[in-house]
């Protein structure tokens, strides 16, 4: 048989085999026991992300490494080069075009420039995030460029992921939750957008759209954040 006609039948073998093992209970078993190698890598990844934070004092560390589980599971190096190859290129082209979601925890442009404007309005921000504090600058090339640099940059990553969760923590009052209910809010708003309120990142909670994209297909974001929660403590 053709190698073409192979990798589909596959693939379309594991999407069936996804859908007749039942993974309710624990979503993240199907990356775990089908994606053995990508799940690993990711549990890997998520422990030594862990570890920086807490020695950085950071106090959602374990929310922070949570919700980029997914993230980190789809991550891969090849695809992350020629994805920021297309985003320079968009770069240099228009200060309107987003890009493709890059680095070890897949953030868009769009999203850092969010994060940086959210940083210059808060003086708090500003000063503990001064490395990532460029005010969401699109208006030259050589800011798109540095951005999409920056969003290649771990510590830089780091930076983002943590100003955009101090502020959705006291933005949507989390502050005094639980930790699943802080995962499930703040992987919803890391994976469908920065919201001021709760009421709109709730109508996520039900979705299935990773990893596709297309919702009803596959699993929900916020129960893998989840039980990557306990994987992390646990695993």
């Amino acid at each position: 048989m053709h190698k073409k006609y192979i990798s589909v039948f596959l693939l379309f073998f594991i999407s069936l085999r996804a859908f007749s093992v039942d993974y309710t209970g624990n979503p993240l078993r199907y990356f775990k026991e089908e994606r053995t190698t990508d799940y690993n890598f990711a549990l890997n990844k998520a422990k030594d992300i862990y570890a920086t934070l807490q020695e950085e004092g950071y106090p959602y560390s374990l929310e922070a490494v949570s919700i980029i589980f997914p993230e980190l599971i789809r991550y891969s190096a090849f695809q992350n080069e020629l994805e920021s190859l297309v985003n320079k290129c968009l770069a240099f082209s228009s200060e309107k075009a987003d890009g493709f979601s890059i680095g070890l925890f897949q953030m868009k442009p769009a999203f850092a420039i969010k994060v940086e404007k959210i940083i210059d309005a808060h003086n708090a921000l500003k000063t503990s995030y001064s490395i990532i504090d460029y005010g969401g600058e699109v208006a030259t090339s050589k800011d798109r460029h540095e951005r999409i640099l920056r969003l290649n940059d771990i510590e830089c990553e780091r930076a983002y992921l943590k100003a955009f969760i101090d502020y959705e923590v006291k933005a949507l009052s989390l502050k005094e939750e639980n930790i699943d209910t802080r995962i499930r809010y703040l992987s919803a708003a890391y994976n469908y957008g920065i919201r001021d309120k709760r009421e709109e990142l709730e109508k996520a909670f039900d979705w299935k759209t990773y990893p596709s994209g297309k919702r009803g297909l596959y699993f929900n974001y916020q129960a893998l954040c989840i039980f990557a929660r306990h994987a992390i403590e646990n695993d």
